[in-house]
């Protein structure tokens, strides 16, 4: 017979010990030594017998409470035991133990038909249908927001309308940093071209950082952007590098050793041009008068057809990257399927393979999403 040293009183289940603690030991549930071996706040035991953290983290983006998860193991733990055996035996009030077992049945994470015989779903099944579900809302919601972008168009003539009405067709801005804070205000606003001219030498170094997060951003939304320099320039590492990088994100870059005046049109309705071109710092003129932005866009179009495209530097036309089979029929779906589960029924793997493949192909392409990736590849000949 087994002897049971204790240092208090016996209790039954349930009752208060002296110590104001509760005597959870169920028959037939005991660890070696007599005592119930049963999971504390700080250390639950783990299937394998070890101990781990109460909580997995980011189960919460899933709809599942901490109270939810404990309940939800120890039925893993103890297959068709019934619902007063889990409130007895888990560090719950009743009501959380009901609440948990409320939200896991809706997250048909357990199967309560019969309260005496509680079967929780097995986690590779339920667990991934509810990762599956919530990555399905977040897609959608980042679409959502995506289609948002067109109505920046509208915004955009909304407020070209009310700064005509107001007189201001030419704006005088002075000073450097207030000529690159409504660069940063333009270029955000601009919803299908931007045209720059670039003479003489190179750039400083902060404004060739300035210029690639613009076309950056500019290009990632995929606004076209052109772009015009003096010959000269390129021979410097910095700006040479900057070039390479615009033209690596989509954008078209062209050379000549003509000369040139300095100037930034958005979507030929706003051009940028400087108050004294021998130096650009002192500030810059605003033009929305319609007949001179017009006249300046014609001015680029014929520089830009008399140019050429730098020599050296890769481009939109290079040989495409080495791509596997399944990341060619990738994109390709991009272009075709409508829904995730489509393409990856059609390419014969998951769901989550198939947008591992999607994240890593946009990242690489520069694209800002699933449409203009598919565009992108399109047009670099990667498909």
């Amino acid at each position: 017979m087994r002897e049971h040293r204790r240092t208090g009183p016996r209790t039954a289940p349930g009752e208060p010990t002296p110590g104001g603690l509760r005597d959870r030991t169920a028959p037939g549930d005991t660890a070696p030594g007599g005592l119930r071996d049963r999971p504390g706040p700080s250390s639950p035991a783990r299937p394998d017998g070890g101990r781990a953290a109460r909580w997995a983290p980011g189960f919460s983006a899933l709809g599942i409470t901490p109270e939810a998860e404990e309940v939800y193991r120890y039925f893993l733990r103890h297959p068709g035991e019934d619902l007063g055996a889990a409130a007895r035996s888990l560090p719950l009030s009743p009501e959380a133990v009901e609440a948990a077992v409320e939200t896991l049945r809706g997250l048909s994470l357990l199967d309560v038909s019969d309260r005496r015989r509680v079967v929780a779903t097995a986690p590779q099944i339920g667990i991934e249908r509810l990762i599956e579900a919530r990555l399905d809302e977040l897609n959608a919601e980042i679409r959502r927001v995506l289609a948002t972008r067109d109505s920046i168009a509208s915004f955009f003539e909304d407020r070209r309308r009310g700064e005509a009405s107001a007189s201001t067709l030419i704006e005088r801005v002075e000073g450097l940093e207030r000529v690159r804070q409504k660069l940063d205000d333009l270029s955000f606003f601009t919803h299908e071209e931007t045209l720059c001219l670039h003479p003489g030498g190179p750039l400083s170094d902060a404004a060739i950082e300035t210029a690639r997060t613009l076309d950056a951003r500019s290009l990632r939304r995929g606004v076209t952007v052109k772009s015009i320099y003096h010959h000269g320039a390129l021979r410097h590492p910095p700006m040479a590098a900057y070039v390479r990088d615009v033209i690596d994100l989509g954008g078209q870059v062209h050379v000549t050793k003509e000369p040139m005046d300095r100037m930034v049109i958005f979507d030929r309705s706003v051009a940028v041009v400087p108050v004294d071109p021998r130096e650009t710092a002192r500030g810059a003129l605003l033009v929305r008068e319609p007949g001179l932005v017009s006249q300046l866009a014609t001015y680029f179009d014929g520089l830009w057809q008399a140019s050429e495209e730098p020599r050296g530097l890769a481009g939109p036309h290079r040989e495409p990257p080495a791509l596997s089979d399944l990341e060619r029929r990738v994109l390709s779906a991009l272009a075709t399927a409508d829904k995730d589960e489509v393409a990856a029924r059609r390419l014969d793997v998951s769901v989550r393979t198939y947008r591992r493949y999607v994240a890593d192909l946009m990242a690489r392409l520069g694209a800002a999403n699933r449409f203009q990736a598919a565009l992108r590849a399109k047009e670099q000949n990667w498909i």
